[in-house]
């Protein structure tokens, strides 16, 4: 279930962290936007909202907000660039355009719960995480 602004700002109050200015922008930001985002386009989004920062300070909380669960680092296989996301989120996969860049999230009907349980029977690996995703040509791209 994905988290509001305010519970994870109270989660991390309650912790003894400090609620600056900008990770409350950064957490707002991420609230607001369910897709992945890397840090650039992070910025451009707090920029965009006249929100002050130094770049370093943005890098430092994302590593702050990534070590407390608050959110995911992603690397798509075809990216350079980590991408982050709330970890919070219901549990989805990515579908990710080759030509333009563009990330979408999918939902699939038949959850891999069954393959991970069979993974583990077959092998004696018990999987704690999977990443899956779909690299293709977007709808938008293919006309």
């Amino acid at each position: 279930m994905k988290k509001s602004s305010e519970e994870i700002l109270s989660s991390l109050a309650s912790q003894g962290f400090r609620m600056t200015r900008l990770r409350k922008a950064i957490i707002g930001v991420f609230t607001g936007n369910g897709l992945p985002m890397s840090a650039e386009e992070l910025m451009d989004i707090l920029r965009a909202g006249n929100t002050a920062f130094n770049r370093t300070t943005v890098y430092r909380e994302i590593g702050f907000l990534k070590a407390r669960g608050v959110i995911n680092e992603i690397q798509f296989l075809h990216e350079r660039v980590k991408r982050y996301e709330l970890a919070s989120l219901e549990h989805h996969h990515h579908l990710v355009c080759l030509r333009c860049k563009r990330v979408e999230d999918i939902v699939l009907e038949n959850d891999l719960a069954d393959q991970e349980r069979s993974i583990l029977d077959s092998k004696g690996f018990h999987v704690t995480n999977h990443m899956l995703e779909f690299h293709g040509i977007c709808r938008g791209c293919n006309r």
